[in-house]
């Protein structure tokens, strides 16, 4: 076997090759070099076993957060039979009907022309995102702090105006159709929060003693 020539520049050219930094040709020359030179490919090996420990190391532990995010995810819950999307869409379907009076012919009682045309725009915008949610469940969560923003604000408004005899119960019964959707869309988000609820009602149920019991 012929003595090694000029290896250093071949030694060189092998740390960029471990690099990925040669051309094919390049390529070529340093695997041509390495099967006639016993000594570079002997340091060939000590490079490569160096790159290995460098580039490969043992994987730190990591927490499972899988749980805590699915957690927080809140997936879509249609209940048995998925009948909760259907019935999603009549509410969305009746309310955007219910909208239609209020913002095109602008006609409400007891209420002018520009808020009526406001109220039925919120209406409508409520009847939209209803029917979304009912295409695309996994959106209800994203909705659901509007709405129930939406529905709080108007149950008030409807108790304050019955309450001091500005409009009767009947002409308030409309509202029932938003509180229907806006129940169901709280259904398929998981219903947030009545977990706590559950805890709250166990919490406060009265204990009764040992002394009673024996």
């Amino acid at each position: 076997m012929d003595p090694c020539v000029d290896c250093d520049r071949f030694l060189e050219a092998l740390s960029a090759s471990l690099d990925d930094e040669l051309d094919l040709t390049e390529e070529i020359a340093v695997t041509a070099h390495l099967d006639n030179c016993d000594s570079c490919r002997a340091t060939a090996d000590q490079f490569s076993a160096l790159t290995r420990r460098v580039r490969l190391r043992e994987a730190i532990p990591a927490p499972d957060l899988a749980s805590a995010v699915m957690a927080r995810a809140r997936p879509a819950r249609l209940g048995r039979g998925g009948w909760m999307r259907p019935v999603l869409a009549w509410v969305a379907v009746v309310m955007g009907l219910q909208s239609v009076g209020p913002l095109f012919s602008a006609t409400v009682d007891g209420v002018d022309s520009h808020a009526a045309r406001h109220l039925g725009a919120f209406a409508l915008a409520l009847a939209v995102g209803l029917a979304y949610v009912a295409w695309r469940p996994h959106r209800a969560f994203g909705l659901l702090p509007f709405a129930v923003a939406l529905m709080a604000t108007t149950i008030t408004a409807a108790a304050v105006d019955m309450w001091t005899q500005r409009s009767s119960a009947l002409a308030e019964s409309v509202h029932l159709t938003e509180m229907i959707g806006v129940t169901i869309l709280w259904m398929i988000a998981g219903s947030p929060g009545w977990e706590r609820v559950i805890v709250f009602l166990r919490f406060r149920r009265p204990r009764v003693s040992r002394a009673l019991r024996t």
